[in-house]
């Protein structure tokens, strides 16, 4: 097969939505199959911080679709990309006569539930939201979506909650993502989960609203007050370490790590000394970073959303909980201080974590493309 994916997302393979990308393009090509991929780089988005957020906000299907006409895309079987980015495109390409691609909308997560919470947070003072994300960026994002959804042949959805909402939309069918490859040969031997440092918590993701990061100070100082050993290591959050310390209680800062930027290779290095993987996100598309933590044997506090809510039980494979400091506190304390539940859901967590290969995820996408390009063989 000939496939054209489309990524409105900066190039990068350790990014979430570049690396699903990635990983389809290296597998794919592997299986013998043609494919070419564009990202954001790609499309002549100028590269000035303003002028690449105005197109980002206001433009980026019309300026990815422009730009993938160089592509070649009627030249392809199957054409995918996310987000509705493509829809201009997608659009195009069904009102032409003749045979055409076979054309694949691809949600990372509906952004409506991303902006949902944060509109919620921001009245409940948690975090601002600006005019320009309430006028701008929240309602163009939507409107690209769905229409993606309804210039494409099928949807791909990573989550049950975009499923069910999506069903009466079109063809939309469900593949989960997949564990980085790395991470899965690093975690086939792990540190054993009684040799880990005693009540050492881990965290990595934006300090913004989606992320449920106010949540954590309160849970964290609830944690502390009955283990004042226990220590938090924040990573990936792009801030200093007086940024994200001062959101915590005076007693509690200096038991707080920030590390602003986290290699892959010192993730590794962290999770094989940690206990406890804190996920609190209130909105997720599928929320890699929970089962790449969990490869490594550390039992999870998470919400339901994405991937907690799709795969986790509450007190099987880890603590799967409300997003309240409250609940997610309790369930901290619960882990920390029974070690035996704790190990025994880290261990049932990790077999679960490693089955999400990229050839799983990967089958998925192989045997739905086959599928469309057999059908676009005779359209005109």
């Amino acid at each position: 097969m000939k496939i054209l994916l489309l990524s409105h997302s900066p190039n990068d393979p350790d990014g979430g939505a570049s690396r699903i990308y990635h990983l389809l393009t290296r597998e794919l090509t592997e299986r013998g199959h043609e494919v070419d991929v564009r990202h954001q780089e790609d499309y002549g988005v100028p590269a000035g911080r303003l002028p690449r957020l105005l197109v980002e906000r206001t433009a980026m299907p019309q300026w990815l679709s422009r730009a993938a006409v160089r592509a070649r895309p009627e030249a392809h079987d199957v054409v995918m990309s996310s987000s509705g980015m493509a829809y201009p495109l997608f659009q195009r390409l069904r009102a032409t006569p003749g045979p055409r691609p076979a054309l694949v909308s691809h949600v990372h997560g509906l952004a409506i539930y991303d902006h949902g919470v944060t509109l919620a947070e921001a009245r409940l003072g948690h975090f601002p939201a600006s005019p320009a994300y309430r006028l701008v960026t929240a309602p163009f994002a939507d409107r690209w979506e769905y229409r993606g959804v309804a210039a494409a042949d099928v949807t791909v959805v990573q989550n049950l909650r975009d499923l069910g909402q999506l069903k009466p939309r079109g063809e939309i069918t469900y593949i989960p993502a997949a564990v980085h490859p790395e991470h899965l040969a690093e975690s086939a031997d792990i540190r054993p989960l009684d040799q880990r440092a005693p009540g050492q918590l881990l965290w990595f993701g934006t300090w913004e609203t989606r992320k449920g990061a106010w949540y954590i100070p309160a849970a964290f100082r609830m944690l502390r007050a009955v283990r004042p050993d226990a220590r938090l290591l924040v990573g990936g959050t792009g801030k200093s370490q007086e940024e994200i310390a001062g959101h915590f209680a005076p007693e509690d800062r200096d038991a707080v790590t920030v590390l602003p930027r986290v290699s892959r290779a010192e993730q590794i290095r962290l999770m094989n000394e940690s206990q406890v993987f804190l996920f609190p996100s209130l909105s997720e598309g599928f929320g890699l970073a929970l089962p790449e933590a969990m490869c490594f044997g550390l039992a999870a506090v998470t919400t339901l959303v994405g991937f907690g809510a799709d795969h986790l039980t509450d007190r099987v494979d880890a603590r799967v909980v409300l997003a309240t400091s409250e609940h997610i506190g309790r369930a901290l304390i619960d882990l920390v201080q029974d070690d035996d539940a704790r190990q025994r859901m880290a261990t049932r967590g990790r077999e679960l974590a490693r089955s999400f290969t990229p050839e799983r995820m990967v089958d998925g996408y192989e045997q739905l493309f086959a599928r469309l390009a057999g059908s676009r063989t005779a359209a005109v």
